[in-house]
């Protein structure tokens, strides 16, 4: 699992200053590499949200070589590897999101704004947005979306 996470890391070029900063956070501020999937299905134990992850950006690898060779391996890389980033909680340790009305969580997903703070720290601007900006596609290293464009 480690030899497959640091191969998918180093894919990252382009946005590695930005990554490198925010990887450092979520490795030494957060249950990142050792938080779970999810608290009932896949992939509930230890180091389980990291496997998800690594298994869904090698699987974005993948698609890009057979269906769009034009996005680049690094946005690839860090819509799959980040995609659930809002996940690294674990009850009892930082981040970890306790909004929960009648014994279930009050939505399907719930903003984090420690993590979305964390997107701030790494670069406080996304290109041609402004600071404070927040979106999907920028809101880490300023992500490309994974659109096919004609």
């Amino acid at each position: 699992m480690k030899d497959r996470y640091k191969h998918l890391l180093s894919k990252i070029k382009e946005r590695k200053p930005a990554a490198d900063k925010f990887i450092e956070i979520l490795h030494t501020q957060t249950t990142w590499l050792t938080s779970p999937a999810s608290t009932k299905y896949h992939l509930n134990k230890e180091g389980g949200l990291l496997e998800h992850s690594i298994g869904v950006a090698e699987t974005l690898l993948q698609l890009r070589a057979a269906l769009a060779p034009e996005i680049s391996e690094e946005s690839c890389v860090i819509v799959g590897l980040f995609h659930d980033i809002g996940k690294v909680g674990m009850p009892g340790k930082p981040y970890y999101l306790t909004e929960i009305k009648d014994g279930k969580p009050t939505g399907a997903y719930t903003i984090n704004p420690e993590i979305v703070a964390l997107g701030g720290h790494v670069d406080g601007e996304c290109k041609g947005k402004g600071k404070g900006h927040v979106s999907r596609t920028c809101l880490f290293f300023d992500a490309k979306p994974l659109l096919i464009q004609k």
